[in-house]
């Protein structure tokens, strides 16, 4: 990480946020934190007993660092008001007869101080964690310098949790001017229009965008082709534009060919390049295009794709990615993969590349970069 370029700023709302103090360029890793506080992955949040827990083993100097977070105080004195929640942290305590640093069975106020601790952090945890991994795979968290970044629908930064260094890493996916505020987007999600992105980020973050991407007419309009094309490759990924009425009814465009879905896909890396969306969605885009490159029986096309795949991976992620081996999930694996099936289709006497993509409406080993299909 490098030292001295970004800091921590109050903002006159009473909140924090992250700023540049020098230029950090495209692919810097601007951080790698451990978690504050982590649970397990199933954690259940209507059953605080893993986070009671939790709670118990974290020092006096951890408890006063998550205090110190700014985060919505609607939300944390909701938490604070509910009974569900008090009642569930005063159970773990008496039935768990949990004692002090002293021996002792806290009783009275100390009792209640404990619950009011305990009550307060989970205000916070429950405002400002995230998951760690699709679907929270590793569990959720909760890191002190994420916690203070801002969201954006044009972010010039990237989060994501990397088990093999269990830390959370922050890189720049555009080059930051010092001044510039850090920000990522929470949604995690640029295939979306205006309507749906304000939705999501007012229900789930009480937040309201007034970015380029939300105020802007061309750029609105950019993502919301954006939307059509993933939603047609989606279609095409999981066998539902074999209907030949599918657009018709969905009123989506039909890709029937590999060669179709090739076009459309580098159709759509276009569009996250023109608004420079150097995130994981374009690392997927990229997957995608060597694919059906080569499905298409391109296998340079292929490589050439996988070649971008790695280059963007490594400036969002870095090179750790152990983590990744499985299913060829990282890019460095899908590479080598694309490398062997090219050797193969031009040894002597192969007349085409051996590889092949299931056919549509089959269901494929995942790769862990499959998009998902969006609902119109």
């Amino acid at each position: 990480m490098p030292q001295g370029v970004i800091e921590i700023r109050p903002l006159a709302n009473g909140d924090e946020a992250v700023f540049a103090t020098a230029k950090i360029r495209r692919g810097t890793r601007i951080a790698a934190e451990v978690p504050l506080i982590m649970l397990p992955p199933g954690s259940d949040k209507e059953d605080l007993t893993s986070f009671c827990k939790a709670v118990d083993k974290l020092g006096e100097s951890t408890v006063t660092e998550i205090t110190q977070i700014t985060c919505r105080s609607s939300v944390v004195e909701s938490i604070k008001q509910d009974n569900h929640t008090h009642h569930s942290v005063w159970r773990f305590y008496k039935s768990n007869k949990w004692v002090d640093n002293e021996g002792r069975h806290p009783q009275g106020k100390k009792l209640q101080k404990l619950v009011a601790k305990t009550i307060n952090v989970w205000g916070i945890y429950f405002a400002c964690s995230i998951q760690l991994g699709p679907g929270g795979k590793y569990g959720s968290a909760l890191f002190s310098l994420h916690s203070r970044l801002a969201h954006s629908c044009c972010p010039n930064a990237y989060n994501s949790w990397n088990p093999t260094l269990k830390r959370l890493t922050i890189h720049a996916t555009r080059d930051i001017k010092a001044g510039d505020q850090i920000c990522v987007d929470y949604t995690g999600n640029a295939c979306q229009t205006n309507q749906q992105r304000a939705f999501s980020l007012f229900t789930n973050w009480g937040i309201t965008c007034n970015c380029a991407a939300c105020t802007d007419p061309e750029i609105r309009w950019s993502r919301s082709q954006m939307l059509v094309l993933d939603q047609a490759l989606a279609a095409y990924q999981c066998g539902a534009s074999i209907d030949p009425e599918f657009e018709a009814i969905e009123g989506i465009p039909r890709i029937v060919s590999a060669d179709e879905a090739l076009k459309n896909a580098e159709k759509l890396a276009e569009l996250f390049k023109k608004q420079k969306l150097y995130g994981m969605e374009l690392c997927k885009t990229f997957r995608e295009c060597s694919k059906y490159a080569l499905e298409c029986g391109i296998p340079a096309k292929a490589m050439k794709y996988a070649h971008r795949e790695l280059d963007l991976e490594k400036q969002l992620i870095g090179t750790e990615t152990d983590h990744l081996m499985e299913d060829l999930q990282g890019a460095k694996y899908w590479l080598r993969h694309v490398k062997l099936v090219k050797q193969t289709s031009t040894e002597p006497g192969s007349t085409e590349p051996e590889y092949r993509l299931p056919p549509p409406g089959t269901n494929p080993t995942p790769t862990g970069n499959d998009r998902d299909p969006v609902q119109p």
